[in-house]
């Protein structure tokens, strides 16, 4: 039996809890346990998974609005093409994730961990990513049009013609890090960049700031 079929089976039991009781939680030393699941193409709208354990599952396709994922860990998890449209995903951890073509409009991702996540033609449209850490993150062809990126990382991250139009980076002490980050090709139309770190960044035209 394979790696993925033991967790399956081990989890078996808290995954018909979930389709239940619309919820599966970590609370204090009670840990939900959704490791390796295999639930793309299912429909998650509305259901609590704070804090659970989502690390390397299948979430492909799945739907997720309003979904509560807040504090979730979802390290390397394959999230491909989901709809997570006003999901919570506060201080959720998907590191190493893999969120092509996933839908996050309006999804809050206050002080997210998504760093070195594929965030490839994903849409962020609205998204609120206030302090989230995208340090690494492939975020090609990405929508981020009106997201709040204010206090986030984006350092190394790389934004190829990524799509900034109207965007406006908050002035803050704590200002929106570029360093780095790669952004040629990116729409940049009326954005405002006054305040973010650019040191290093190449900028849509292929020039490295200074």
């Amino acid at each position: 039996m394979g790696g993925a079929s033991v967790a399956q089976a081990a989890n078996s039991r808290q995954l018909n809890q979930l389709f239940q009781k619309k919820a599966c939680v970590s609370v204090l030393w009670q840990v939900c346990d959704l490791e390796a699941a295999d639930l793309n193409h299912k429909n998650l709208s509305g259901f609590n998974l704070s804090g659970a354990n989502l690390q390397g599952a299948n979430l492909q396709y799945a739907i997720l609005k309003h979904t509560n994922l807040s504090g979730a860990d979802l390290r390397g998890a394959q999230l491909d093409h989901a709809n997570f449209y006003q999901a919570n995903l506060r201080r959720a951890n998907l590191t190493n994730a893999s969120l092509i073509a996933t839908g996050l409009w309006e999804a809050d991702l206050t002080l997210a961990t998504l760093t070195h996540a594929n965030l490839e033609e994903t849409n962020l449209l609205e998204a609120r990513l206030w302090g989230t850490n995208l340090k690494g993150a492939n975020l090609t062809r990405g929508s981020l049009r009106g997201t709040n990126l204010q206090y986030a990382n984006l350092a190394e991250s790389n934004l190829t013609q990524a799509d900034f139009h109207s965007f406006y980076f908050r002035e803050s002490r704590k200002v929106t890090d570029l360093s780095n980050a790669n952004l040629e090709g990116a729409n940049l139309k009326d954005t405002n960049l006054n305040g973010v770190i650019l040191h290093g960044t190449v900028l849509p035209d292929g020039q490295i700031h200074e």
